[in-house]
């Protein structure tokens, strides 16, 4: 991945401009939980450096192409999606070797082209079982940002990734309540909308209920803003949130991003800095 570039809103504020990116939520009905599949980004990645996540990447030139639309089927003719449904699908791939195929199968590719390996092999990714239901935007003062389409796909087997142990060294499927368990306790470091997305999947009893749900909920973009505290410290506002409008989505300002990460460390709850996108 590059540096995201550089461009100035219409009041003059200089911003990053996000990234189209995938990010898949892999689902299993559990007993008697739902279980995600999350990945834990290596200590040596540039950026969000050990933070859990779920899959997903930036959407690449390769992932708009007639080769990666001929492997995924279920697809809808003309959606304006299918570079990042097919973005997530090869991202699951790459980083835990997992194929969203129906039955799922487990085949690392080892940096081998994924859109190839599949027309090799014949594999065909399950585009129809996949459900779009959030869309969340980095906040401008961020300096890496994303605007981020995340998908669900349920899978009827349980599966062992196998992390590529470049881009991430860890990966397990879990339930959405034990994970936020563990963030409260600082036993993983999770991003905000990560944290926000297995509350919402939390309320749920089984995959299929959450399924419904949200193939029926309309999908509204959400860019939230940063307050900065008196010590430093960063806290995340939403739209819907109070003092929202007094807020400015103020630009890139790395310095901040590295006090805040202190400030949280010293209060026992670290938090993923965001340097770079170089991993």
């Amino acid at each position: 991945m590059g540096c995201p570039a550089l461009g100035q809103s219409g009041d003059g504020v200089v911003t990053s401009e996000p990234r189209p990116s995938a990010t898949v939520c892999v689902l299993y009905q559990g007993d008697p939980e739902i279980e995600v599949l999350m990945v834990r980004r290596s200590a040596s990645a540039r950026f969000m450096a050990g933070a859990w996540v779920f899959p997903g990447g930036v959407v690449d030139p390769e992932d708009h192409s007639a080769a990666a639309a001929a492997v995924v089927s279920g697809l809808d003719a003309g959606s304006t999606l299918t570079p990042w449904l097919t973005a997530g699908f090869r991202e699951v791939v790459e980083e835990t070797g997992i194929w969203l195929t129906d039955p799922p199968v487990v085949a690392p590719v080892g940096g081998a082209p994924v859109y190839a390996e599949a027309t090799r092999t014949g594999r065909r990714f399950a585009g129809g079982k996949t459900a779009y239901f959030a869309n969340w935007i980095t906040p401008t003062m961020i300096p890496v940002r994303f605007d981020a389409r995340f998908f669900m796909v349920e899978i009827a087997e349980l599966v062992t990734p196998q992390p590529d142990q470049i881009e991430i060294d860890a990966a397990e499927f879990v339930a959405p309540g034990e994970a936020l368990r563990r963030a409260t306790a600082a036993e993983w470091m999770i991003p905000f909308p990560t944290q926000r997305t297995l509350a919402l999947l939390a309320e749920f009893p089984t995959v299929a209920a959450a399924l419904d749900e949200w193939t029926r909920r309309p999908v509204v973009p959400v860019q939230p803003r940063m307050k900065v505290g008196h010590d430093g410290s960063l806290e995340v506002v939403m739209p819907d949130d109070p003092g929202f409008d007094l807020l400015e989505d103020a630009e890139p300002d790395p310095g901040l991003l590295s006090r805040a990460a202190e400030v949280a460390a010293e209060q026992g709850k670290p938090i993923a800095e965001v340097t770079d996108d170089h991993s």
